[in-house]
């Protein structure tokens, strides 16, 4: 019996371990293209299937669906949105609805869409899969002292769980 949990549980492990987009999409998508060549010829890669990720800035209505604005980060080997770079602004039309309350800025996002061309100098895409890869980190948990009161090498002095009078945290 105790074999069967120990089994179940790795499956599940492994199941949470997967890529953001789904593999079929990412085959049609063929070779990346990087973001800068995207951003300055929108119109040359009009119809091809991109896959892009970053924070999401903001999510408003649109006619039928919703229109995602997302500020472009790195993808890693799984298509999960890394570093603190942008490489720019991007736009997805969604054809379902995306909750605000989900989506909210600073979340990480990983779109697959077809490049339909530019919409306010931004690259757009009509999104055919949007993941949504995790909220935002809430800095004032993180960072109860305002970061420019102190040092860098005294950060995690003021951070948690050292100085966190929520949790009975104490200076020793």
């Amino acid at each position: 019996m105790k074999a069967i949990f120990f089994i179940l549980g790795f499956l599940l492990v492994l199941a949470g371990c997967g890529p953001a987009i789904s593999t079929s999409l990412q085959q049609e998508a063929g070779p990346r293209v990087s973001f800068a060549e995207l951003a300055a010829q929108p119109d040359r890669y009009q119809g091809r299937l991109m896959i892009l990720g970053g924070l999401v800035m903001s999510v408003q209505p649109w006619e039928k669906g919703s229109l995602l604005t997302v500020d472009q980060r790195q993808l890693d080997d799984k298509l999960f949105p890394i570093g603190t770079v942008s490489g720019g602004t991007f736009l997805v039309e969604s054809g379902q609805w995306l909750s605000p309350a989900q989506f909210q800025p600073k979340s990480k996002v990983t779109v697959a869409g077809v490049v339909a061309g530019a919409k306010n100098g931004m690259p757009l895409l009509k999104g055919r899969e949007v993941t949504f890869q995790g909220y935002p980190t809430w800095e004032k948990f993180y960072y109860p002292v305002p970061r420019e009161w102190y040092p860098p090498e005294l950060e995690y002095w003021y951070t948690p769980p050292y100085f966190d009078i929520y949790r009975g945290g104490s200076h020793r």
